[in-house]
């Protein structure tokens, strides 16, 4: 066995700005074919490929993608970009989940069991087929694999093969959600097994002795190193990995410089007249260490078509104004980001009073009228956005226009009248007096380098706070200092940006109850019960009221019916908006990326959301140069 795979080598030189007729390839290939290096197009495309519907047009073959980085950590972007190829992917509207690596797929009645028909006829870059054995390489041999990897005692699923195109993937808990948003989705898509398997010690019992040949310690660190198993940035600096995206590694990621994608001639997917995708040559991400940077370049016209770091609200005018001479224009995104900013009391405070006081959802409720949204809005946010509490957008199907809106007025008189009638009407000192007879004092923490804008905003809501008599003190932190507070429960209360608003609510409500445990601010010690059955040391049982609530959630989980589970997830934001967990400040206004003029098939407007993964739903593999 060899530790690489050949690929074949494009002739840059190559003319490939041909218009597509039907039934085509790019010429680069074509030159491939009739030289002999390549087989006919008609024994590289499955028997039915997938069919993309263009946009705008069918498009016209070759150019280069120009995009960026910020440094070899934004591995996300590539995902996003030229790696979205799950099983099912989303339509670009974010509507419904349609075919994409698996033609079927079906849960059994209490969605234990998920059956996956693959499509048949699928290659990897290098020629060789993309099977069950694939999957179930990935599944049952990398993610189930203690030795390889933590996430195999978080019980992943195991995989049983039916034939080469059938598989069934059973797990322990109900999960009707995993096919359209499992953990390990991509991944199980981009372990070849003909090409991995020689760094598998169950493999090649020879592979320790591999391992030290390469430098390595010893099999699991090689093939974590040359799969990305536990640090996905891996993946994207080996090119020898074989692939079934519609670009393929030429030159890999790295700390600075370039990283280049030439097209797969193997990619299994045409347009409407018959002609193999991808219409775009190559696509290069420059591999940068400063945002201004990457905002120069775009205003330069260096960069056809991005939506990543530079695209924020400061920013907006002065790329407007460079649009006619960067020979670019915006397209708009909706975001999944729900709140501008959600202030999170912590419930499951140490101190008993502070726990007491923040468990009062009337105290809460004063809080919120309290604060003057519009001024944050006009003054923070450019008279961006709308008041709005943690709740689903309008654009989403879960959207509760009452959890929206709900004691968003900014009414001082209610609130102080909230205040005195829940008992907290004597002051010590100017400050209210709390539970245990000390004045309400609390820190309200935020991350220094996260989102200046928030921070903008907190300094404002300390004041209108203490306009109700209430001491409260912005602490800024370190993000990391902030991230280890909030994971061990050593905040008073503490804000971050709102995600899940749209779609993505059903799949990660952490804004609506007690559920992840590294981001649901307002109660991290429940969560942690909730994510380790209790197990975790650092976990707090919830009172009854929210266990009736995570129990809402397994149900959606374990709904295998579309429908019935929207209704579900209704009667479960019905119980949020009762509960009030934590408040937030203002829709976030939508966004936006730049697409050059001659940047083609790209939406005047898609959803922006790591569940979506933007732009990978509106198939870039579509998108073309215009000669």
């Amino acid at each position: 066995m060899t530790a690489g795979c050949s690929f074949f080598s494009f002739d840059p030189d190559v003319e490939d700005g041909a218009g597509t007729g039907g039934e085509g390839e790019a010429p680069m290939l074509a030159a491939l074919v009739e030289s002999g290096d390549l087989p006919p197009l008609e024994e590289r495309l499955p028997d039915e490929p997938l069919v993309v519907e263009p946009h705008e047009e069918v498009g016209h073959y070759g150019g280069e993608w120009n995009t960026a980085i910020l440094g070899v950590h934004d591995w996300p972007w590539l995902g996003r970009t030229v790696a979205y190829e799950p099983f099912v992917r989303w339509d670009p509207e974010w509507e419904e989940s349609v075919p994409n690596l698996a033609t079927a797929w079906e849960y059994n009645d209490d969605a234990t069991e998920l059956t996956i028909t693959l499509r048949e006829g699928v290659r990897w870059s290098d020629g060789e087929p993309f099977t069950s054995d694939d999957v179930l390489f990935a599944l049952n041999d990398i993610f189930n694999d203690h030795d390889l990897t933590p996430m195999a005692a978080s019980n992943p699923g195991t995989g049983e093969k039916i034939d080469d195109h059938t598989l069934v993937i059973t797990f322990e808990e109900p999960d009707a959600l995993w096919i359209e948003d499992g953990f390990i989705l991509y991944q199980l898509v981009e372990k070849p097994k003909h090409y991995l398997e020689q760094f598998h010690i169950d493999y090649n019992p020879d592979a320790n002795e591999l391992a030290e040949e390469e430098g390595y310690t010893d099999w699991v660190e090689m093939l974590d190193d040359k799969a990305g198993i536990l640090n996905s940035a891996q993946y994207w600096q080996n090119p020898d990995m074989p692939t079934i995206r519609a670009w393929r590694v030429v030159e890999p990621l790295a700390d600075s410089g370039r990283m280049v994608l030439e097209r797969n001639p193997y990619y299994w997917k045409v347009d409407t007249e018959g002609n193999q995708l991808p219409y775009i040559d190559r696509v290069n991400f420059d591999i940068l260490q400063d945002e201004e940077v990457m905002l120069l370049r775009a205003l330069n016209g260096e960069i056809n078509m991005h939506a990543r770091h530079f695209n924020t609200i400061a920013n907006r005018p002065t790329l407007a104004e460079g649009r006619e001479a960067g020979g670019y224009d915006f397209f708009e995104m909706v975001p999944g980001e729900m709140n501008t900013a959600m202030i999170s009391l912590n419930l499951t405070h140490e101190d008993e009073n502070l726990r007491e006081l923040f468990n009062d959802r009337d105290f809460r409720v004063a809080l919120s009228h309290g604060i003057n949204r519009q001024d944050i809005i006009d003054v923070v946010y450019q008279e961006q956005g709308e008041p709005w509490q943690g709740a689903p957008r309008e654009e989403s199907p879960f959207f509760n226009e009452e959890l929206a809106r709900q004691y968003t007025d900014y009414d001082v008189d209610l609130a102080n009248e909230i205040l005195d009638e829940a008992g907290y009407d004597e002051r010590s000192g100017g400050i209210r007096v709390g539970p245990g007879g000390e004045p309400i004092r609390f820190t309200l923490s935020v991350p220094t380098d996260f989102r200046p804008d928030i921070v903008d905003s907190m300094e404002m809501v300390v004041g209108f706070w203490a306009d109700l008599d209430i001491d409260v003190e912005l602490n800024t932190e370190d993000r990391a200092l902030w991230q280890s507070n909030r994971e061990n429960n050593d905040h008073d209360a503490n804000v971050w940006s709102g995600d899940n608003g749209l779609m993505d609510a059903v799949y990660d409500p952490r804004w609506y109850a007690p559920l992840h445990s590294g981001e649901s601010n307002f109660g991290i010690p429940w969560a942690q019960w909730y994510a380790s059955d209790g197990e975790d040391n650092r976990s707090v049982e919830p009172p009854q009221d929210v266990r009736d609530h995570m129990a809402m959630y397994d149900a959606i989980q374990g709904e295998a019916d579309p429908e019935r589970r929207l209704e579900l997830m209704e009667d479960f934001l019905a119980v949020s908006q009762e509960q009030f967990y934590a408040m937030g400040i203002s829709l976030t206004p939508t966004s936006y990326g730049i697409v050059a003029d001659d940047f083609r098939n790209v939406p005047d407007s898609m959803p922006s959301s790591a569940v979506y993964n933007d732009p990978g739903p509106t198939n870039p593999e579509q998108y073309f140069i215009e000669p």
